[in-house]
């Protein structure tokens, strides 16, 4: 059986498997804690013990060299022992048999995922909103966001959770997909490497404003195609729901996602709120500090709590669209 014929059976099983397991907090080998930790460890050893010196959004500055290099030599050891740890296993269980290697690429490949994890996040929050606990939708929120959440009312935690559905489509999903497609779990492994800095180190502020450029910007180039993917399928998804707007999502996917200051975090969100005819971005604040975010979309509709379950479908249908086209596309570089 040839080698990209196992591919396409372990990038098919790995993400079937990511639907059904998602990331089981137990695992505490699981890649992404592992590269986390080689990061933390780093990142102490270069700059010292931790503090809180802002959010990413405040910092400016003089590029520090000497801090650049080290945060491009912390990014780059940890892509490479993991691209390095992905090969020896699939190398070492192609050696036993087939059919371990496709179940070490089904598991690699699920590490990589985060489908069924993102869904499962984010419901809690809709769960309290839902039973009128503010407060505890609160907490929940804080979970997988990064700002400040004490003081959020129930319209702006569901705009909250809408926008870190739309960016991880992109980020935890559809790139990660697009690389394993490509390179099998080893590129998958590379992508999630990056990604992982970048969402540790890839801060504008004192501490990181130098030493966390290699990896935000390499993010940032990693992440410019299958974000651009991900607003197609945010807008592919209005033309198969009545609640959706294509044309808008079209709209304003066109209008807004360049002034978000990441370049590509404004794509899937914007075509979100288009796609919803609601308002996304504004002021929030980070650290007890409020930041001001570009608004995306120009539509007057407040956001319902249906809203956050609709972006739930939207995320779902468009990861099982992406892995339906990657392995097709898979499967016919065989076929042939």
């Amino acid at each position: 059986m040839s080698i990209v014929r196992l591919h396409f059976y372990g990038f098919v099983a790995g993400f079937i498997l990511d639907l059904i397991v998602g990331d089981p907090h137990w695992f505490k080998a699981h890649p992404v804690r592992l590269m986390g930790a080689l990061y933390s460890a780093l990142d102490k050893a270069f700059l010292g013990p931790k503090d809180d010196r802002g959010h990413k959004a405040e910092g400016t500055g003089q590029l520090d060299f000497r801090e650049y290099v080290q945060g491009l030599f912390t990014m780059a050891l940890t892509a490479l022992l993991s691209v390095f740890a992905g090969a020896v296993i699939l190398y070492a269980s192609f050696r036993v048999n087939e059919y371990l290697f496709i179940a070490a690429e089904a598991v690699l490949t699920c590490t990589c995922l985060s489908t069924a994890s993102l869904i499962r996040e984010t419901s809690p929050v809709k769960k309290s909103l839902a039973g009128g606990d503010i407060t505890e939708a609160r907490k929940k929120l804080s979970y997988v966001v990064g700002r400040d959440t004490d003081r959020l009312k129930p319209g702006e935690i569901i705009k909250a959770v809408i926008e870190t559905l739309a960016e991880n489509l992109s980020d935890g999903i559809i790139s990660p997909l697009f690389y394993l497609a490509l390179f099998g779990p080893c590129g998958g492994l590379f992508f999630k490497a990056v990604s992982t800095g970048d969402s540790m180190i890839g801060y504008k502020n004192d501490r990181y404003f130098s030493f966390g450029r290699a990896a935000a910007r390499t993010d940032d180039l990693l992440n410019y195609v299958p974000a651009r993917i991900s607003a197609f399928l945010i807008i592919l998804s209005g033309l198969f729901s009545g609640k959706l707007s294509a044309r808008r999502a079209f709209l304003s996917y066109r209008a807004d996602h360049a002034k978000t200051e990441s370049p590509n975090a404004g794509c899937p969100e914007s075509a979100i709120a288009g796609a919803l005819g609601i308002e996304l971005g504004g002021e929030a604040f980070y650290g007890g500090k409020l930041i001001y975010r570009p608004v995306l979309g120009t539509f007057s509709r407040e956001s319902e709590l249906q809203d956050i379950g609709l972006v739930q479908r939207i995320v779902v249908s468009s990861s099982v669209f992406m892995e339906i086209v990657c392995a097709f596309v898979i499967y016919l570089t065989w076929f042939r």
